[in-house]
């Protein structure tokens, strides 16, 4: 369905954060989702950082380019799920101009690059409470909250955290302490 960028954060008021991210046109929405959640550590708490509709575009999923074949893979695992054919049918048709807001996006500039997220982890890591943050980018197929994710964890050095993210891959907890 969409790709969505979640905040992870190790302590830290939830309004602070929100604040912090807004500062950067962002925003910290609290976000539960069963799996993700029986990942995190003891006293994290998970954001949806999306203003707009979806997150598809991001630089942070640059590898995705065959969205062809993604809609294909998605659509064969629609009709698994029972979906009628008008229905998969909508569904190709909305996939479709999501990807197009995507690409228009960011031919636009739209604020969304590495420096951005960089800047946005360094600076609730200079929040008071706040011990880690970090990211983490899953393109969801259902419901945000019942997909099953498998998160693969990453801690690097805050100083390292720009270097990393732009090696991230999809599923990646990368956290900065």
């Amino acid at each position: 369905m969409c790709h969505y960028i979640a905040l992870v954060v190790r302590g830290g008021a939830a309004a602070t954060i929100d604040q912090v991210l807004r500062r950067h046109g962002r925003q910290a929405r609290p976000f539960t989702n069963a799996t993700l959640g029986g990942s995190l550590l003891l006293g994290e708490a998970a954001f949806l950082t999306t203003v707009g509709h979806c997150d598809c575009g991001t630089v942070l999923a640059p590898n995705l380019v065959d969205r062809e074949g993604q809609r294909s893979e998605q659509a064969a695992k629609l009709v698994k799920r029972g979906w009628s054919k008008g229905k998969i049918e909508r569904w190709l048709n909305d996939r479709m101009k999501a990807d197009e807001r995507a690409e228009e996006r960011r031919h636009a500039n739209t604020p969304d690059s590495l420096g951005l997220w960089s800047r946005i982890v360094s600076n609730l890591l200079s929040t008071p409470e706040v011990q880690q943050a970090g990211l983490f980018v899953h393109f969801y197929s259902g419901d945000l909250q019942q997909e099953t994710i498998e998160p693969l964890r990453k801690t690097v050095p805050a100083s390292d955290f720009e270097t990393s993210l732009q090696g991230i891959v999809e599923d990646q907890l990368l956290m900065a302490e």
